[in-house]
Protein backbone atom coordinates (compact mmCIF):
# COMPACT_ATOMS: atom_id res chain seq x y z
CA UNK A 1 0.00 0.00 0.00
CA UNK A 2 1.23 3.67 -0.99
CA UNK A 3 1.69 6.22 1.42
CA UNK A 4 -0.62 8.38 -0.15
CA UNK A 5 -3.51 5.40 0.01
CA UNK A 6 -2.85 4.70 3.60
CA UNK A 7 -3.56 8.94 4.29
CA UNK A 8 -6.10 9.00 2.56
CA UNK A 9 -9.47 9.16 4.82
CA UNK A 10 -12.75 11.04 5.56
CA UNK A 11 -12.89 13.53 8.21
CA UNK A 12 -14.46 12.63 11.60
CA UNK A 13 -13.91 9.02 10.91
CA UNK A 14 -12.70 8.20 14.54
CA UNK A 15 -16.41 8.19 16.14
CA UNK A 16 -14.70 6.72 19.21
CA UNK A 17 -12.21 9.86 19.77
CA UNK A 18 -15.02 12.03 19.70
CA UNK A 19 -17.17 10.20 22.31
CA UNK A 20 -13.94 10.15 24.91
CA UNK A 21 -13.35 13.97 23.86
CA UNK A 22 -16.96 14.72 26.03
CA UNK A 23 -16.75 12.18 28.53
CA UNK A 24 -13.28 13.44 28.93
CA UNK A 25 -14.18 17.42 28.93
CA UNK A 26 -17.64 16.26 30.96
CA UNK A 27 -15.32 14.33 33.69
CA UNK A 28 -13.28 17.83 34.23
CA UNK A 29 -16.24 19.68 34.31
CA UNK A 30 -17.42 17.82 37.05
CA UNK A 31 -13.83 17.46 38.84
CA UNK A 32 -13.91 21.63 38.89
CA UNK A 33 -17.12 21.42 40.37
CA UNK A 34 -16.74 18.74 43.37
CA UNK A 35 -13.58 20.35 44.06
CA UNK A 36 -14.04 23.84 44.04
CA UNK A 37 -17.31 24.00 44.95
CA UNK A 38 -18.21 21.33 47.57
CA UNK A 39 -14.80 21.16 49.28
CA UNK A 40 -12.98 22.84 51.89
CA UNK A 41 -9.72 23.43 50.53
CA UNK A 42 -11.35 24.59 46.68
CA UNK A 43 -13.66 27.05 48.35
CA UNK A 44 -10.95 28.55 50.51
CA UNK A 45 -9.18 29.16 46.97
CA UNK A 46 -12.36 30.67 45.84
CA UNK A 47 -12.73 32.65 48.16
CA UNK A 48 -9.59 34.18 48.66
CA UNK A 49 -9.27 34.88 44.84
CA UNK A 50 -12.99 36.44 44.94
CA UNK A 51 -12.16 38.21 48.22
CA UNK A 52 -8.63 39.84 46.39
CA UNK A 53 -10.85 40.74 43.39
CA UNK A 54 -13.56 43.02 45.42
CA UNK A 55 -10.81 44.05 47.69
CA UNK A 56 -8.43 45.72 44.60
CA UNK A 57 -9.31 47.97 41.92
CA UNK A 58 -8.42 47.46 38.48
CA UNK A 59 -7.78 50.10 35.82
CA UNK A 60 -10.28 48.58 32.87
CA UNK A 61 -13.82 50.28 32.13
CA UNK A 62 -16.75 49.04 33.64
CA UNK A 63 -18.91 47.38 31.06
CA UNK A 64 -22.10 45.42 32.73
CA UNK A 65 -22.71 42.38 30.68
CA UNK A 66 -25.93 42.07 31.93
CA UNK A 67 -27.46 44.73 29.60
CA UNK A 68 -27.93 43.32 26.65
CA UNK A 69 -26.57 46.06 24.29
CA UNK A 70 -22.93 45.48 26.22
CA UNK A 71 -23.43 41.89 25.01
CA UNK A 72 -24.25 42.36 21.86
CA UNK A 73 -21.57 44.89 21.69
CA UNK A 74 -19.32 42.28 23.06
CA UNK A 75 -20.19 39.83 20.82
CA UNK A 76 -20.46 41.77 17.66
CA UNK A 77 -17.45 40.55 16.04
CA UNK A 78 -17.62 37.40 15.95
CA UNK A 79 -21.14 36.86 15.06
CA UNK A 80 -20.79 39.54 12.33
CA UNK A 81 -17.43 37.17 10.56
CA UNK A 82 -19.90 34.24 11.03
CA UNK A 83 -22.69 35.82 9.38
CA UNK A 84 -20.28 36.89 6.69
CA UNK A 85 -18.82 33.13 6.16
CA UNK A 86 -21.82 31.78 6.05
CA UNK A 87 -23.05 33.45 3.32
CA UNK A 88 -20.04 34.15 1.14
CA UNK A 89 -18.96 30.22 1.36
CA UNK A 90 -22.12 28.93 1.27
CA UNK A 91 -22.35 27.14 4.57
CA UNK A 92 -25.77 27.17 6.28
CA UNK A 93 -26.18 24.03 6.86
CA UNK A 94 -22.28 24.05 8.84
CA UNK A 95 -23.82 27.22 10.55
CA UNK A 96 -27.31 25.65 11.71
CA UNK A 97 -25.59 23.08 13.01
CA UNK A 98 -23.10 25.46 14.89
CA UNK A 99 -25.67 27.58 15.83
CA UNK A 100 -27.27 24.39 17.40
CA UNK A 101 -24.25 23.87 19.34
CA UNK A 102 -24.11 27.67 20.57
CA UNK A 103 -27.62 27.37 22.04
CA UNK A 104 -27.18 23.73 23.23
CA UNK A 105 -24.60 25.09 25.88
CA UNK A 106 -25.99 28.42 27.02
CA UNK A 107 -28.92 26.04 27.99
CA UNK A 108 -26.92 23.40 29.24
CA UNK A 109 -25.53 26.41 31.54
CA UNK A 110 -28.39 27.90 32.64
CA UNK A 111 -29.92 24.51 33.76
CA UNK A 112 -26.81 23.03 35.07
CA UNK A 113 -26.13 26.59 37.08
CA UNK A 114 -30.13 26.85 38.62
CA UNK A 115 -31.55 23.59 38.12
CA UNK A 116 -28.31 21.07 39.25
CA UNK A 117 -25.98 22.25 41.28
CA UNK A 118 -25.61 23.96 44.52
CA UNK A 119 -22.73 25.80 46.45
CA UNK A 120 -22.94 24.17 50.19
CA UNK A 121 -22.32 25.91 53.10
CA UNK A 122 -19.89 23.95 54.49
CA UNK A 123 -19.41 23.84 58.08
CA UNK A 124 -15.66 24.31 58.66
CA UNK A 125 -15.77 26.73 55.26
CA UNK A 126 -15.13 30.02 54.51
CA UNK A 127 -17.60 32.78 55.89
CA UNK A 128 -19.00 33.80 52.34
CA UNK A 129 -20.83 36.87 52.05
CA UNK A 130 -24.93 36.61 51.94
CA UNK A 131 -24.65 37.94 48.33
CA UNK A 132 -21.78 35.17 47.00
CA UNK A 133 -23.49 32.54 48.11
CA UNK A 134 -25.49 31.45 45.15
CA UNK A 135 -24.21 29.25 42.90
CA UNK A 136 -22.55 31.00 39.96
CA UNK A 137 -20.82 27.72 38.44
CA UNK A 138 -20.58 27.69 35.26
CA UNK A 139 -20.06 31.92 34.11
CA UNK A 140 -23.23 32.33 31.77
CA UNK A 141 -21.58 35.08 30.53
CA UNK A 142 -18.46 33.22 29.69
CA UNK A 143 -20.56 30.52 28.26
CA UNK A 144 -22.37 33.68 25.56
CA UNK A 145 -19.22 35.01 24.38
CA UNK A 146 -17.44 31.76 24.05
CA UNK A 147 -19.94 29.67 22.38
CA UNK A 148 -20.48 32.50 19.49
CA UNK A 149 -16.24 32.66 19.04
CA UNK A 150 -16.28 28.79 18.69
CA UNK A 151 -19.41 28.47 16.23
CA UNK A 152 -16.79 31.09 14.41
CA UNK A 153 -14.32 28.46 14.82
CA UNK A 154 -16.58 25.43 14.05
CA UNK A 155 -17.35 26.93 10.13
CA UNK A 156 -14.13 27.58 9.25
CA UNK A 157 -11.75 25.50 6.69
CA UNK A 158 -9.75 23.70 7.90
CA UNK A 159 -6.43 25.83 7.11
CA UNK A 160 -8.57 28.54 8.94
CA UNK A 161 -9.33 26.93 12.40
CA UNK A 162 -6.05 27.16 13.90
CA UNK A 163 -6.03 30.78 13.27
CA UNK A 164 -9.37 31.34 14.78
CA UNK A 165 -8.87 29.22 17.96
CA UNK A 166 -5.59 31.40 18.94
CA UNK A 167 -8.47 33.69 18.67
CA UNK A 168 -11.06 32.24 20.10
CA UNK A 169 -8.56 31.88 23.69
CA UNK A 170 -7.63 35.90 23.84
CA UNK A 171 -11.32 36.08 23.58
CA UNK A 172 -12.64 34.20 25.27
CA UNK A 173 -9.68 34.21 27.96
CA UNK A 174 -10.17 37.86 28.48
CA UNK A 175 -13.98 38.16 29.10
CA UNK A 176 -13.74 35.50 31.55
CA UNK A 177 -10.42 36.68 33.51
CA UNK A 178 -13.30 40.19 32.86
CA UNK A 179 -15.79 38.68 35.01
CA UNK A 180 -13.21 37.26 37.52
CA UNK A 181 -11.84 41.17 38.11
CA UNK A 182 -15.01 42.28 38.25
CA UNK A 183 -16.04 40.01 41.34
CA UNK A 184 -19.02 38.50 39.36
CA UNK A 185 -17.49 34.79 38.66
CA UNK A 186 -14.72 32.52 40.21
CA UNK A 187 -12.30 30.84 37.96
CA UNK A 188 -13.60 27.64 38.29
CA UNK A 189 -16.88 29.24 37.48
CA UNK A 190 -15.05 30.37 34.00
CA UNK A 191 -13.25 27.04 33.43
CA UNK A 192 -16.37 25.10 33.73
CA UNK A 193 -18.08 27.30 31.33
CA UNK A 194 -15.05 26.71 28.68
CA UNK A 195 -15.39 22.93 29.28
CA UNK A 196 -19.49 23.30 28.64
CA UNK A 197 -18.86 24.69 25.53
CA UNK A 198 -16.27 22.53 24.64
CA UNK A 199 -18.51 19.47 24.91
CA UNK A 200 -20.81 21.12 22.28
CA UNK A 201 -18.20 22.28 20.35
CA UNK A 202 -16.80 18.20 20.00
CA UNK A 203 -20.66 17.31 19.52
CA UNK A 204 -20.88 20.01 16.78
CA UNK A 205 -17.91 19.44 15.00
CA UNK A 206 -18.54 15.89 14.57
CA UNK A 207 -21.53 16.74 12.87
CA UNK A 208 -20.46 19.23 10.44
CA UNK A 209 -17.35 17.05 9.30
CA UNK A 210 -19.69 14.21 8.50
CA UNK A 211 -22.45 16.56 7.03
CA UNK A 212 -20.23 18.06 4.82
CA UNK A 213 -16.76 16.03 4.32
CA UNK A 214 -15.08 17.50 1.46
CA UNK A 215 -14.99 21.05 2.60
CA UNK A 216 -13.60 19.61 6.31
CA UNK A 217 -10.96 17.60 4.09
CA UNK A 218 -7.46 18.76 2.47
CA UNK A 219 -5.31 17.22 -0.37
CA UNK A 220 -3.13 15.03 1.56
CA UNK A 221 0.51 16.16 0.28
CA UNK A 222 -0.61 19.97 1.04
CA UNK A 223 -1.81 19.83 4.66
CA UNK A 224 -2.18 22.60 6.93
CA UNK A 225 0.55 23.17 9.34
CA UNK A 226 -1.50 23.26 12.78
CA UNK A 227 1.72 22.72 14.93
CA UNK A 228 2.47 26.81 15.50
CA UNK A 229 -1.13 28.05 16.94
CA UNK A 230 -1.09 24.72 18.67
CA UNK A 231 2.22 24.95 20.23
CA UNK A 232 1.60 28.70 20.51
CA UNK A 233 -1.37 27.67 23.01
CA UNK A 234 -0.13 25.10 24.55
CA UNK A 235 3.20 27.48 25.24
CA UNK A 236 0.48 30.33 26.65
CA UNK A 237 -1.49 28.07 28.46
CA UNK A 238 1.46 26.19 30.55
CA UNK A 239 2.95 29.29 31.34
CA UNK A 240 0.10 31.21 32.75
CA UNK A 241 -1.02 28.06 34.52
CA UNK A 242 2.44 28.26 36.39
CA UNK A 243 2.45 31.50 36.56
CA UNK A 244 -0.52 31.47 38.70
CA UNK A 245 0.80 28.94 40.93
CA UNK A 246 3.53 30.73 41.66
CA UNK A 247 1.10 34.11 42.94
CA UNK A 248 -0.42 31.48 45.07
CA UNK A 249 3.00 30.33 46.90
CA UNK A 250 3.96 34.21 46.84
CA UNK A 251 0.80 35.15 48.61
CA UNK A 252 1.73 33.05 51.41
CA UNK A 253 -0.18 29.60 50.79
CA UNK A 254 -2.30 28.52 52.62
CA UNK A 255 -1.53 30.69 55.46
CA UNK A 256 -2.33 33.50 53.66
CA UNK A 257 -6.08 32.38 51.95
CA UNK A 258 -7.36 31.68 55.27
CA UNK A 259 -6.30 35.52 56.07
CA UNK A 260 -7.11 36.55 52.82
CA UNK A 261 -10.45 38.26 54.73
CA UNK A 262 -8.36 40.98 57.09
CA UNK A 263 -5.29 40.89 54.51
CA UNK A 264 -6.06 40.08 50.80
CA UNK A 265 -3.04 40.19 48.96
CA UNK A 266 -2.20 40.93 45.28
CA UNK A 267 -0.74 37.88 44.29
CA UNK A 268 -4.15 36.15 44.88
CA UNK A 269 -5.87 38.45 42.58
CA UNK A 270 -2.94 37.90 39.95
CA UNK A 271 -3.30 34.09 40.69
CA UNK A 272 -7.25 34.48 39.78
CA UNK A 273 -6.79 36.78 36.80
CA UNK A 274 -4.13 33.98 35.81
CA UNK A 275 -6.11 30.67 36.35
CA UNK A 276 -9.28 32.48 34.53
CA UNK A 277 -6.79 32.56 31.33
CA UNK A 278 -5.10 29.41 31.51
CA UNK A 279 -8.11 26.94 30.75
CA UNK A 280 -9.09 28.82 27.50
CA UNK A 281 -5.09 28.06 25.78
CA UNK A 282 -5.25 24.90 27.28
CA UNK A 283 -8.51 24.02 25.41
CA UNK A 284 -7.98 25.72 22.29
CA UNK A 285 -4.40 23.85 22.24
CA UNK A 286 -6.32 20.51 22.62
CA UNK A 287 -8.81 21.46 20.14
CA UNK A 288 -6.00 22.19 17.11
CA UNK A 289 -4.78 19.20 17.84
CA UNK A 290 -7.69 16.88 17.76
CA UNK A 291 -9.60 18.90 14.56
CA UNK A 292 -6.47 19.10 12.78
CA UNK A 293 -5.97 14.81 13.51
CA UNK A 294 -9.47 14.14 12.37
CA UNK A 295 -9.56 16.63 9.11
CA UNK A 296 -9.86 14.41 5.87
CA UNK A 297 -7.10 13.82 4.02
CA UNK A 298 -8.25 13.17 0.06
CA UNK A 299 -6.32 12.82 -3.66
CA UNK A 300 -5.92 15.88 -5.65
CA UNK A 301 -9.05 16.34 -7.96
CA UNK A 302 -10.28 13.24 -6.20
CA UNK A 303 -13.30 13.31 -3.27
CA UNK A 304 -13.15 12.23 -0.03
CA UNK A 305 -12.82 8.14 0.93
CA UNK A 306 -15.66 6.92 1.98
CA UNK A 307 -16.16 6.18 5.01
CA UNK A 308 -16.64 2.51 4.70
CA UNK A 309 -13.46 2.18 3.39
CA UNK A 310 -12.49 2.01 -0.29
CA UNK A 311 -12.46 -1.53 -2.03
CA UNK A 312 -9.26 -3.03 -2.13
CA UNK A 313 -8.08 -4.18 -5.38
CA UNK A 314 -5.02 -6.23 -5.95
CA UNK A 315 -2.28 -5.60 -9.04
CA UNK A 316 -2.52 -8.72 -11.73
CA UNK A 317 1.02 -10.68 -12.12
CA UNK A 318 2.07 -9.92 -15.90
CA UNK A 319 2.44 -13.50 -16.43
CA UNK A 320 -1.37 -14.04 -15.52
CA UNK A 321 -3.27 -10.88 -17.27
CA UNK A 322 -4.51 -13.34 -20.23
CA UNK A 323 -5.29 -15.95 -18.24
CA UNK A 324 -7.72 -13.10 -16.20
CA UNK A 325 -8.80 -11.61 -19.18
CA UNK A 326 -10.14 -14.85 -20.91
CA UNK A 327 -12.15 -15.90 -17.58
Amino acid sequence: MSAASSSLRPPGRRTGLWIAGVLTCSALFIGVYEYFVRTYTGQLIEFSLLNASEFFEHPLPTLNLSVPANMLLVIAVPAVLFAVITVVRQKFLAAMIAAGAMVGANLSTQLIKHGWLDKPVLERGPAWPEYWMNNTLPSGHTTVVTSVAVALFLIASPRQRPFFAVLTAFYAGAVGAYTFIETWHTPADVAAAYLVVAVWALVGGWLIMRTDPRRNSVVYDAEPDVAPAAGFCWFLGIVLGLGAMLCLLFSGGWSAMEASREEPSLWLWFAGVLLSLSPAFLISAAAINFFGAETGRRQRGADVPSPRGERAVYPIPPELRELYERV
